[in-house]
């Protein structure tokens, strides 16, 4: 393996990182806004039904993708010589997710009384679930074509239009609609326009910027191996169907036992959590299709390099952000409310979870790459029952902070056994004394984060204590020696 080689596939994966935390920046500032304007126009209760409402959604987005966009990542770059072979991967793709949008969004729409007679019973959780059936067929299609813009590693488009296009149009329809008077049902209004406009400005991209495309005749689908292609996709549904007991069924049974108001505190919590998984989510932007052509020309060595490094760059990221979401917990929580900090300790929890899964790095995508997407699937469900379980059991006894207990101890030892099983597999394993030096420098960039709170307080906090807890971790973190891969990193970002 040339360090050419090395360095062309991680200035790919490094320029799709630079360019989805330019994007993610933006998404997140414009997501806290929008929570931010939704939680203080609609209060606690209504807004713990917006979330549930949405939380459902992602579980019907599951079965109408039905794997493809892993899929498309997969082949796309595999065949990326072979326009045809594309073009049939995409035909069969659009065509089962809109046959699976379909029938999801029309069963939505009819069932959507008894869905809440079970949970909420309210009249306006009806109403915000029939509004996201229509956009849900939006959201499947749009979603094709953001994983074929990551597949040809053409990121920018899918930055475009999904981190900058759709939440400026979000955030637009909220200010608009409850700046108008209107309440929760004026916001679904304005949302369904912001997700067609996106997908709009999508199309126009796929088929302006790409020479690939659908064909005019699907008599297309009888050249490829439809039983190739569901081999991989139907397991990954399997997997992603599995996440769902991983990553939702806690709000589903906080929903289920508690209240909105518990929904929508339980919810705001796992959000913020959720600003740790960007670190790992901008490398994994292009990783997976670098890995699959990496895997399709037999450089084994190399992908294991890159696996080692990225994991490394993660972790270190993540790390400081994890300091500063649990140092200041309780001041990001009370700018959505002061009933919010009620979920601080959940917040906590989350965290900890968040951060045992950057250390497993792009884990579950190895696994997919190299076909044990079988495995992969029996994980997420035997994690997922798992969770359930600890779910039913924890929340009847201790509420929602039961909840964050089960899911976020199961979600970081589900990320623990899936580093394992590369290892033993495929022979992968991130992990070296570098990782020391990262952990000494959080450690020491804690007591000047503590420092600044006895002397500020609120908003003015978060932001000068966690500028100079960066500061104190970069420059231990130089101090200790900076590896050349950081080196590299740091070039290319620039």
């Amino acid at each position: 393996m040339s360090d050419s080689n090395e360095n062309d596939s991680l200035s790919s994966i490094t320029r799709g990182a630079s360019l989805y935390f330019i994007g993610k920046i933006v998404v997140d500032v414009l997501g806290f806004v929008f929570q931010l304007i939704l939680t203080r126009g609609l209060g606690a209760g209504t807004y713990g039904i917006y979330a549930y409402s949405k939380n459902i959604i992602g579980i019907f987005l599951v079965f109408t993708n039905l794997g493809t966009d892993k899929s498309l990542l997969k082949y796309i770059p595999q065949y990326h010589d072979e326009l045809e072979r594309q073009q049939f991967v995409l035909t069969l793709a659009t065509i089962t997710s809109l046959c699976a949008a379909t029938i999801a969004a029309v069963s939505l729409f009819i069932f959507s009384p008894t869905i809440s007679r079970l949970t909420l019973n309210n009249q306006l959780f009806v109403d915000v679930l029939r509004f996201f059936a229509l956009i849900l067929i939006f959201d499947t299609i749009s979603r094709i074509l953001y994983s074929v813009f990551r597949g040809a590693e053409k990121l920018e488009y899918e930055v475009l239009t999904n981190k900058l296009v759709r939440p400026v149009f979000r955030v637009s329809a909220a200010v608009l609609a409850l700046g108008l008077g209107f309440s929760l049902i004026g916001v679904m209004v304005g949302l369904l326009f912001a997700h067609l406009l996106t997908l709009i400005i999508s199309i126009y991209l796929f088929y302006t910027r790409f020479k690939l495309s659908l064909p005019h005749s699907y008599s297309i689908l009888k050249e490829g191996s439809v039983r190739s292609y569901y081999n991989f996709s139907i397991p990954i549904t399997v997997k992603d169907a599995g996440d769902i007991l991983m990553n939702r069924v806690d709000i589903l049974m906080v929903g289920f036992f508690l209240s909105s108001t518990a929904v929508g505190i339980y919810n705001i919590a796992v959000l913020l959590a959720g600003i740790l998984a960007l670190p790992l989510a901008a490398f994994n932007q292009l990783f997976p299709p670098v890995a699959s052509r990496l895997l399709s020309n037999e450089k084994r060595s190399e992908l294991k390099y890159l696996y080692e490094v990225i994991t490394r760059w993660v972790f270190i990221i993540s790390l400081i952000m994890a300091i500063s979401l649990v140092t200041y917990r309780f001041e990001l929580l009370s700018l959505f409310g002061e009933e919010f900090t009620g979920g601080s300790l959940v917040l906590t929890l989350f965290v900890l979870g968040q951060l045992v899964h950057s250390l497993g790095g792009a884990n579950g995508y190895l696994l997919m790459m190299t076909d044990h997407q079988y495995l992969l699937a029996a994980n997420q469900w035997a994690f997922g029952i798992l969770n359930f379980v600890l779910n039913y059991i924890f929340i009847v006894e201790y509420g929602f902070i039961g909840a964050a207990v089960a899911t976020a101890s199961v979600f970081a030892l589900l990320n623990i056994t899936k580093t394992i099983e590369l290892w033993y597999l495929e022979g992968l394993f991130p992990y070296s004394l570098s990782f020391l030096k990262p952990i000494i420098a959080g450690i020491f960039s804690i007591i000047p984060m503590h420092i600044m709170g006895m002397l500020l307080n609120g908003i003015y906090l978060v932001f000068v204590g966690t500028l100079i807890g960066v500061l104190t971790y970069i420059i231990i973190i130089i101090s200790l020696g900076v590896e050349e891969e950081e080196k590299s990193l740091i070039k290319s970002l620039v």
